[in-house]
């Protein structure tokens, strides 16, 4: 069964009456009944009073205003776009959803992954079962002597692998689990030598289990306590295991990232363990691997800026000049450098300094921008500063397609290493004019094979959901937009972050974001640019392409902004007849009349909103 919006409705109706929305505002905060309903202190903004109201199926926020129903409660909490959250919500409630199928995800894959997660809280057991084994005693001393208590070392989770190279794989074989299953989510390692299957950890490790976002077991860190080359190895890659989306500890952290508005991203997961001991649990990690665009996509729904804690050395600041080139594509998030003493990392750094000693460092944060500059230039004499220029920059910022963003990085690299700007931007012009004539003397933009090798790399889709009538004549006034007609700010933020999309409308309209800040008009680029998506986004595209005239209007702003001041009025209707409902919910109540008071203020305050949006301008 296909998703359509007859199904997904189904769907959200199914989910509405059988998810609980106290019991998972429950799970993030204390509520509290007043008045025959159930308060507690906002997750969505810092607050000593409690305004956050849990009506039956809807709450209402009535310090920031924020309200919804039990999905959009998942979608802020859990920074999930709309057909994930769906998703999360019929697997936690064991709520069937066949319109939720794909031919991607068939019953043989979702059996497989099924298994998988069975696999790995086996896994885990053991390890826990190990560590608390006479066996265990070296490990537990190692974790007591790193500052864990037994409380903290049972609620991380911690274990240690088997003695014997291959217990894990008897043990889980023993529990009727199959050789390749446990392989498959890198539990077990075939031998070269032998063909034996062994366990993929081993060597007196202790555990640490990897979760993703949605808190699902996915895999494993272990940290050798003998002198193994390796001091850290991750699960392999699987199904589950993905490191260029996963954040250690995120989806612990994401709650105070979001009422602290700021995130510590450090390179291990014993600094964020450590870092959580001493209160700074709005700290995740990344699991061997540089920040990617995911990473901050994930970061940036739950709060817009993020500090680089790495370690002091060489290695620490190459990983910071990296994330730069994931930052360009997600200017919205905010990432500065925390820069520790030389031969420092998070875990010594916190032992010895203590909180006040990281404040201390936040405080001196460099903006990630001006830190790669600098620190690629740190060391180089004069002399060596224009070609070094010429070699790591020019390249670079030849990649970049938003014009204004180029240009202001152009001005800072001049800035900080002190060469003319004119010559920078002469040494560019020359670049992309070489690179242009090895290309065949195409006179296109140096992003274009960027941009649709970026999304040729998306793999097909499920179909999607169809979208509402007003989103589609959105997307098609973006669809026909010319780059510098608008910076499409109120758009964006509509599309990125309010908007229930399901996925793949979502990623085409990111793509065309793309295309616009590269300065091309994405009605007149290939068509393969975008039909990597989906069989949906085809047919979008050759509908549109039909219909030019349709939105060849004078102002495209213009028309814009009355489409989103129509959803706006939508909105605002919908929420006006919910808190009118609730009125008359709480009126049957003899001691509501504070509360009565606080919903009819809030629809009078809502009513004003609504009665200027609907008035007709006067030209």
């Amino acid at each position: 069964m296909q998703a359509g919006s007859g199904s997904i409705d189904d769907l959200k109706k199914r989910i509405l009456t059988r998810a609980s929305l106290e019991s998972l505002a429950g799970e993030f905060m204390a509520l509290q009944k007043r008045s025959g309903r159930h308060v507690g202190l906002c997750p969505f903004h810092a607050e000593k009073t409690p305004s956050f109201h849990v009506f039956a199926d809807r709450y209402y926020c009535f310090g920031c205003k924020a309200k919804g129903d039990i999905i959009d409660f998942v979608r802020q909490t859990k920074g999930m776009a709309f057909i994930e959250a769906l998703k999360y919500l019929t697997t936690k409630y064991g709520i069937e959803a066949p319109e939720l199928e794909s031919s991607r995800l068939n019953s043989a894959d979702r059996q497989e992954e099924a298994t998988q997660i069975k696999l790995l809280m086996a896994a885990a057991d053991e390890f826990r079962a190990n560590l608390k084994s006479a066996a265990g005693e070296p490990a537990r001393a190692y974790l007591a002597a790193r500052g864990f208590t037994p409380e903290q070392i049972e609620d991380f989770g911690f274990g240690l692998t088997p003695t014997e190279p291959w217990g894990l794989v008897s043990k889980l074989r023993s529990l009727g689990f199959h050789e390749r299953d446990i392989k498959a989510c890198s539990l077990g390692t075939t031998s070269e030598k032998t063909g034996r299957l062994y366990d993929f950890f081993r060597d007196n490790r202790v555990m640490i289990p990897i979760r993703d976002s949605q808190g699902r077991l996915v895999g494993f860190g272990g940290r050798t306590l003998g002198d193994h080359p390796a001091k850290y190895i991750n699960s392999r890659e699987t199904k589950l295991f993905d490191k260029s989306s996963l954040l250690f500890g995120f989806d612990r952290a994401r709650q105070t990232i979001r009422l602290k508005q700021r995130a510590f991203i450090v390179e291990g997961y014993m600094d964020v363990l450590q870092l959580w001991t001493k209160g700074f649990t709005e700290t995740a990690a990344c699991m061997g691997t540089a920040l990617t665009v995911r990473h901050l996509n994930l970061l940036k729904a739950a709060s817009p800026t993020a500090y680089l804690l790495f370690d002091g050395d060489s290695a620490g600041q190459k990983a910071s000049l990296v994330a730069l080139e994931a930052n360009l594509q997600v200017p919205e998030m905010k990432l500065k450098v925390i820069t520790l003493p030389d031969g420092k990392d998070p875990d010594d750094f916190i032992q010895e300094k203590g909180p006040e000693g990281l404040e201390n460092l936040v405080s001196q944060a460099k903006d990630l921008l001006d830190f790669a500059i600098s620190a690629r230039l740190k060391g180089a004499g004069q002399a060596q500063i224009p070609s070094l220029v010429s070699q790591e920059f020019i390249p670079w910022l030849a990649r970049i397609g938003d014009r204004i963003q180029k240009g202001f990085i152009l001005s800072r690299i001049a800035q900080i290493s002190g060469l003319p700007q004119e010559m920078i931007e002469s040494e560019l012009r020359t670049h992309m004019r070489n690179a242009a004539i090895g290309r065949g003397g195409n006179t296109v933009l140096p992003n274009r094979p960027q941009i649709q090798k970026a999304n040729a790399s998306i793999a097909p889709k499920a179909p999607a959901a169809p979208l509402d009538q007003i989103d589609f004549e959105l997307l098609r006034h973006l669809y026909f937009a010319t780059p510098g007609e608008s910076d499409w700010t109120e758009l964006r933020r509509y599309i990125l972050q309010e908007a229930q999309w399901d996925n793949i409308w979502t990623e085409l309209a990111q793509a065309i974001f793309n295309s616009l800040d590269a300065g091309e008009k994405p009605s007149s680029l290939p068509a393969e640019t975008f039909l990597a998506q989906s069989h949906e986004v085809s047919v979008f595209i050759e509908k549109s392409r039909k219909i030019p005239n349709a939105f060849a209007v004078p102002d495209r702003r213009i028309a814009v902004a009355k489409i989103l001041g129509d959803i706006r009025i939508r909105s605002l209707r919908k929420t006006i007849q919910s808190l009118r409902m609730q009125v008359a919910t709480a009126a049957r109540s003899t001691d509501s009349a504070e509360e009565c008071r606080e919903l009819l203020g809030s629809i009078a305050d809502l009513t004003i909103e609504l009665k200027r949006l609907e008035a007709p301008s006067i030209p």
